[in-house]
């Protein structure tokens, strides 16, 4: 199986970067965003700091978000639902091959081919902005593992967001919501820090945190290494808890599979 899955991974990845001009935009429209935060943000902070953060740590903070949103966002969700709206699903019900392994693996290819983008960005911004850098060694080597669990993370969100598509039969409005809400409890938009107290608890509640929150706390020290471990840990969770869970709803939403009616 293991070979089965490389070569999925393998042909999602050809097939994202046999498009040039995406890749280019991805880079363009993700530096644009990054400098649109760095401009607002500059103004608002100032010389001084809000929710705990100076202007170098919210340099780090914003690189931190363009690094982790670029990587949220490349998978091949679409291509995902669209097997389940035009009902190719039923030719993968009789191959020998799991669904949410083989749709895993062109989901992490398709994520691969963003790593190019998403690194030359990120290393263009801190070579232009002069961020804070990690509070320590021990912390940046925590941060990139906080990094890679992006990548279940995001498949597993991704997952139990197209497997509606059964239910639906509709997958944009669903896209939207699902991208609204990582972008917003993520910290993308704002920093958990400035929230209220109550709509934090939320936030921590689901895994959506796990995007920016806690890689950029991890990297700027915001919490100590028995803390970044517990949030990594709590990362890792997520990531199989989403596995298990989607395995459980396709296993009933499989049932409701129609092709041309029937």
């Amino acid at each position: 199986m293991a070979s089965v899955d490389v070569a999925l991974a393998t042909i999602s990845f050809k097939r994202k970067i046999a498009y040039k001009s995406t890749w280019i935009f991805s880079v363009i429209f993700g530096g644009w965003s990054l400098l649109a935060g760095l401009a607002v943000w500059n103004h608002l902070i100032g010389d001084g700091e809000m929710g705990g953060y100076d202007w170098q740590a919210m340099k780090a903070y914003l690189i931190i978000g363009f690094l982790t949103s670029t990587l949220a966002w490349a998978g091949s969700d679409w291509e995902m639902a669209n097997r389940i709206l035009d009902g190719l699903v039923a030719v993968d019900l009789t191959k020998p091959v799991d669904f949410q392994r083989a749709r895993a693996g062109e989901y992490i290819g398709g994520m691969l081919a963003s790593v190019p983008a998403a690194l030359i960005g990120t290393a263009a911004a801190v070579l232009l902005f002069r961020p804070a850098g990690p509070v320590s060694p021990l912390a940046a080597a925590l941060t990139a593992v906080s990094l890679l669990l992006i990548f279940p993370l995001a498949f597993g969100i991704s997952y139990l967001s197209i497997l509606t598509c059964f239910v639906t039969q509709r997958y944009l409005g669903i896209q939207w919501a699902r991208d609204t809400m990582l972008a917003f409890f993520s910290g993308m938009m704002v920093p958990l820090a400035l929230m209220p107290g109550w709509l934090q608890g939320v936030a921590w509640s689901l895994p959506f945190v796990h995007f920016t929150t806690t890689p950029a706390s991890i990297y700027l020290g915001r919490v100590g290494t028995a803390g970044a471990l517990g949030l990594l840990a709590a990362q890792a969770a997520w990531a199989v808890g989403l596995w298990v869970l989607g395995r459980l709803i396709w296993s009933q939403l499989v049932k409701k599979v129609t092709v041309h009616g029937g």
